[in-house]
């Protein structure tokens, strides 16, 4: 055992540690506990948001249409997103209405 693991650091005055929380969404745009199963990734830090996208071949994954048999997640990457890009995305991943799917796309390349 090393000599600091029992040091008294009660009197530094060390700020909190940061919360994060997570919130993952399936394919139905419902909340899961399963990263691996997640489109979307929501994440509250210090009551600060930022978003991300599951992209696979430099585009969007479209778990519904072209991406629906998809199993190789070792292809795959989060990549943060706009709040905007994020609700239509997540609106596709609801509704499987392709208008928000390429909202969502238009959002990612006006961002760039």
């Amino acid at each position: 055992m090393a000599r600091w693991e029992n040091e008294d650091v009660s009197d530094l005055d060390l700020p909190d540690p940061t919360q994060v929380k997570k919130t993952y969404f399936d394919k139905g745009g419902k909340i899961t506990t399963d990263e691996k199963l997640a489109f979307a990734i929501a994440v509250d830090v210090d009551q600060k948001d930022t978003y991300y996208i599951k992209y696979s071949r430099g585009e969007i994954v479209d778990p519904h249409h072209i991406d629906y048999n998809f199993k190789n997640a070792n292809y795959t990457v989060f990549k943060k997103v706009c709040k905007e890009a994020f609700d239509m995305y997540h609106k596709f991943l609801q509704t499987k209405n392709r208008l928000y799917f390429t909202r969502a796309r238009r959002y990612l390349m006006e961002r760039i």
